[in-house]
């Protein structure tokens, strides 16, 4: 039990540290971009710096625009970070956090699995939303994601759409589910990493589909022995907003048309899952001997 118990608080230490990272860029640069912002504006502008430090909600504008940079630059400052651990510790980096190849029809599926992820997630939500329910915590999640929809489009789908994903992968997927996996059975540890990736997006929303979304990555990355295609199926999930968006526009689905989303994507990620462990062999359950965090 001992060990379990320091196998978890280590992944938690790890997502703590990641946190911590964002938190700190964020800061950073959010202080940054104000002095930039109050130079370049008294020197284009001519305005004395009391009047331009009084205009708060300039100054706000401006970082809440840098939004998509921050997070792309905390994300890659959080796999250089995770990755300088893992050397200083002298540990097999590819190895342990799966970073090789697989089978071309892995990749396939995880292709088919991210997208049929984003359209069972969207169904759901749409049908809750439309339902009324949580719909406080609807708009908490809009007001969280809003500002990511400020500056350019191309660097916002840079950042969330292919970046984020691939940091978040390489923490959760990679890093906390190599963790846990030296204690916990597998079972557990695709169950734990899922539950630890829900609630690291901090609100009950996005958390809850990020949690299925978690299990199911971490249950293909089991298979598979790679988290490639994790990685995959994450930036597909990410990227599909904005796909949707350019071939539909401002689309709405209706409720029924929701509902038919829900179960023709139920059906299609049980089908892609069943290939996924068929075509994947078991994987051998051993728990090391000599265990470093």
């Amino acid at each position: 039990m001992g060990s379990k118990v320091k196998s978890f608080f280590a992944s938690l230490g790890y997502l703590v540290l990641s946190f911590g990272i964002q938190l700190a860029v964020s800061f950073v640069a959010s202080i940054g971009l104000i002095i930039y912002h109050l130079v370049t504006n008294v020197s284009s502008t001519g305005e004395s710096l009391e009047a331009v430090v009084a205009d708060v909600d300039s100054m706000v504008n401006f970082v809440v625009g840098a939004t998509s940079w921050i997070l792309l630059f905390s994300s890659i400052i959080t796999i250089l970070a995770l990755i300088l651990i893992y050397k200083i510790k002298k540990r097999k980096v590819k190895e342990e956090l799966l970073i090789n190849g697989t089978k071309p029809i892995n990749y396939l599926s995880a292709f088919l699995l991210g997208a049929l992820c984003w359209f069972f997630n969207s169904a759901v939500l749409t049908l809750v939303s439309s339902a009324g329910v949580l719909e406080n915590q609807f708009n908490k999640t809009d007001n969280i994601l809003a500002p990511l929809l400020e500056g350019s489009l191309i660097i916002t789908f840079i950042t969330v759409g292919i970046v984020a994903p691939i940091a978040e992968e390489f923490l959760f997927r990679g890093v906390v589910f190599n963790t846990l996996q030296k204690r916990f059975s597998s079972a557990w540890t695709i169950v734990i990493q899922g539950v630890l990736f829900g609630v690291f997006h901090l609100n009950l929303v996005q958390g809850s589909y990020a949690t299925i979304l978690g299990i199911v990555y971490g249950y293909v990355t089991y298979k598979t022995k790679s988290l490639w295609p994790a990685i995959i199926m994450h930036i597909v999930n990410n990227s599909m907003p904005f796909i949707m968006t350019i071939i539909f526009g401002d689309y709405n689905f209706s409720t029924t048309a929701s509902l038919i989303q829900a179960i023709v994507a139920v059906i299609g990620m049980a089908v892609i899952l069943f290939l996924v462990s068929r075509t994947n062999p078991k994987v051998s359950e051993e728990t090391p001997l000599d265990v470093q965090y």
